[in-house]
């Protein structure tokens, strides 16, 4: 075929695997026929590989898998995971399809039903891969399989992309270079479909789906009651690059969205083993986070964190389990940087209580608008408090006095006073510490907000332990832990503004409570987290990440319109320029600019580009010698998302939506877009005005609804 690969279909075939079955309910998987044994598929760099005789039928996609993955990722029901998001769904859905129906040849319905047909998928990387020590050398190995209810609208696309065709289902497809790229198998009857980034790993692929080779089934990695949730399996030891610090046989992590009652929850299991992991289980007991339920209302995320020592261990002891980490003894640097202090590790063992508790606020009357200085305001108008708790008051005031003491020597912004130490920071921010019965706070950012958070600590009345959203999650968990997390998304989305509140605020308001447990373990850090609500947290980032990217992309558009302006308004200076060169003998406010130049293209562009005619006498060939844009000698041979227009004298279009008026001596270079469609455009204006002979540029560009 004649048309290449570009980068976007290659995004594409990403995507649809990434977020298979996210179109609707999935089907359920058909019964398991007899397989028919699949033969080796050829190995050429350049063609597909040859088709065995395959399987009519697979009954899970983990049956393509082999035996020896060492990461495996399975979305078996994504359109699950976001039934309490359909908004974030449908963005997700019209993400990609609207990739899909810009490719030649491929039409919005048949993108459409394309991704609407997923029923679920499974990235995988062979055992091959192992010891690589290197992203890309994984990726080498990689392939990806997915499930369709229908298998018509696959094959309706696979006509459509430029690929090479082998026996059966076999196909190779070419990227912009016509190189190949992705070895691929269409397994019709089973509606399956396998892309690999080489032929050997999909010819494996091929034999465990025939039953020639052993399937993930049989690996350790395989939890088969959590085969219907989605699932995320490493072997942190065989993929790592080997040495002295990589982790020892053992090490894995197991990543689930368990679904209970239609609401999935989340598990994760870690098991990092080896000298240099620390052996935190057997020196950390859990606790009750009672520390964590005094912290101040109102907060975005709260941590609940365990120091209680286990029987027969000291802070030493703690600090002594991250030696390997460190590369060093980190309880004798403490004891060092203590002793510059006037103390002892043991006046901290005497001091410490069994827990502390971490919050994060947001003044409420700041929201959080991530546009124009949004992120600079982000970093402001914050407040963190930490409370510790302490097990003994004497030793409690021997700490406290000493650490102040220490910092009013070495800064010449600390006040005290008695109990209570604060230093000043820059943009009225402040790091402060306070000594209270059975706890000590410590808090920084913003200096007015931060000392009403910390006037709220302990207050019942005024505490999480009193907001029902706290409470409702706190029931959830009722075994001790070593970490508790606890995010208020219903506060968070009361801080944003605009598209991003829609985007988060289409996952519902019900608080997420996450617990962490460490295991008793000596050969390394072993734990274990879960919480219901958990997968909040991934659905959060996902609509933070759809609107964040949606913005990326824009900025990247909006790049254009403002290099263009710009480029144009240069055209401009130089055109008159050119003139005044050439009109010496010509009184200076007699000397001209170009005229108006008809705009390209004739309507603003509604979420498309355009590419301009280079046709004589169309578009950016429209003029002469003295008008419009073959006066300006400025050409636009790429294709733009903007309409672009130079006005001289009159009709600008900046002074209606509050940009600068140039007069009757002045010119007006503008972009107009609608990148989104919506009917709502954006103006980017440049102006110039010719003052005492000579032509004067406005400072800046003028900006109107920048996103639209």
């Amino acid at each position: 075929m004649s048309r290449r690969l570009s980068l976007p279909r290659v995004l594409t075939a990403a995507g649809l695997v990434a977020l298979a079955s996210c179109g609707g309910t999935t089907a359920a998987t058909p019964p398991s026929q007899s397989a028919a044994p699949a033969g080796t598929a050829a190995t050429a760099a350049t063609a597909p590989p040859t088709a065995p005789t395959m399987p009519r039928s697979v009954e899970s996609l983990v049956d393509v898998v082999p035996s020896d993955a060492v990461l495996v990722a399975s979305v078996p029901q994504a359109g699950a995971l976001l039934a309490g998001a359909p908004a974030v769904q449908e963005a997700l859905v019209q993400e990609l399809a609207a990739v899909l129906a810009r490719q030649p040849g491929v039409s919005p319905d048949l993108a459409r039903d394309v991704t609407a047909s997923l029923d679920g998928a499974m990235v995988f990387v062979g055992g091959e891969a192992s010891q690589g020590g290197a992203v890309w050398a994984l990726l080498g190995h990689g392939c990806a399989a997915a499930r369709f209810r229908d298998g018509a609208p696959v094959e309706r696309l696979l006509k459509e992309l430029p690929r090479e065709t082998g026996d059966g289902g076999a196909f190779a497809l070419r990227d912009d270079k016509d190189r190949v790229f992705a070895h691929g198998e269409w397994l019709a009857e089973a509606r399956v479909a396998l892309l690999c980034a080489r032929p050997e790993p999909l010819a494996r692929a091929l034999r465990v789906a025939g039953q020639r080779e052993a399937s993930f089934r049989s690996s350790a990695l395989f939890q088969a009651e959590r085969a219907k949730d989605p699932w995320l399996a490493l072997d942190l030891h065989r993929m790592s690059s080997g040495g002295a610090t990589a982790p020892e046989p053992g090490s894995r992590l197991f990543l689930a969205l368990p679904m209970s009652q239609g609401t999935p929850g989340l598990r994760m299991e870690l098991a990092a083993l080896g000298p240099e992991y620390p052996r935190l289980g057997t020196v950390l007991a859990a606790t009750d986070h009672g520390a964590m339920a005094k912290l101040p209302s109102g907060a975005l995320v709260a941590l609940g964190l365990s120091l209680q020592r286990s029987p027969g261990k000291t802070v030493s002891d703690v600090l002594g389990a991250f030696n390997g980490l460190a590369g060093g003894p980190v309880a004798a640097a403490a004891a060092g940087a203590l002793a510059e202090v006037g103390l002892e590790l043991g006046d901290v063992d005497r001091a410490l209580g069994g827990e502390a508790a971490i919050g994060i606020y947001r003044d409420p009357k700041h929201k959080l608008a991530f546009a124009g200085g949004g992120r600079d305001a982000a970093l402001r108008h914050n407040a963190v408090l930490i409370a510790i708790a302490t097990a003994d008051a004497a030793a409690q005031k021997k700490v406290f006095d000493a650490v102040a003491a220490h910092m009013k020597r070495t800064s010449k912004k600390v006040r005290t006073r008695p109990g209570w130490v604060a230093d000043d920071l820059d943009d009225h921010n402040e790091l402060r510490a306070e000594s209270r019965q059975g706890f000590v706070l410590i808090g920084a950012g913003d200096r007015s907000f931060l000392a009403q958070v910390a006037a709220r600590f302990g207050k019942d009345k005024e505490s999480l332990a009193a907001s029902p959203s706290f409470a409702e999650a706190r029931a959830r968990a009722t075994a001790p832990s070593h970490l508790e997390m606890y995010l208020d998304r219903q506060t968070f989305a009361g801080l944003l503004e605009g598209a991003a509140a829609a985007s988060f605020g289409a996952l519902g308001a019900s608080p997420t409570l996450l617990s962490l447990t460490l295991a008793p373990s000596d050969r390394g850090l072993e734990l274990a987290l879960g919480g219901q609500g958990g997968v909040e947290i991934l659905g959060t980032s996902a609509a933070l990440a759809v609107y964040g990217v949606r913005r990326y992309l824009a900025s990247a558009k909006t790049a254009e319109a403002k290099n263009t302006v710009l480029a144009i308004a240069r055209s401009a200076v130089g055109a008159f320029e050119r003139a005044a060169g050439s009109q010496k003998h010509v009184p200076p406010s007699s000397r001209h600019l170009c005229k108006s130049a008809n705009p390209v293209p004739a309507a603003v562009p509604r979420g498309a580009r355009y590419t301009p005619s280079s046709s004589p006498g169309q578009d950016f060939n429209q003029g002469d010698d003295t008008s419009g844009w073959r006066c300006l000698q400025f050409n636009l041979a790429m294709s733009a998302y903007y309409q672009y227009d130079y006005r001289a004298g009159s009709g600008y279009k900046g002074p209606a939506r509050g940009g600068p008026d140039p007069g009757k001596d002045g010119f007006e270079v503008s972009a107009e877009g609608d990148l989104d469609g919506d009917g709502t455009t954006s103006l980017f204006t440049r102006t110039g005005k010719i003052v005492n002979g000579k032509l004067v540029l406005s400072p800046q560009i003028f900006i109107a609804e920048e996103m639209e």
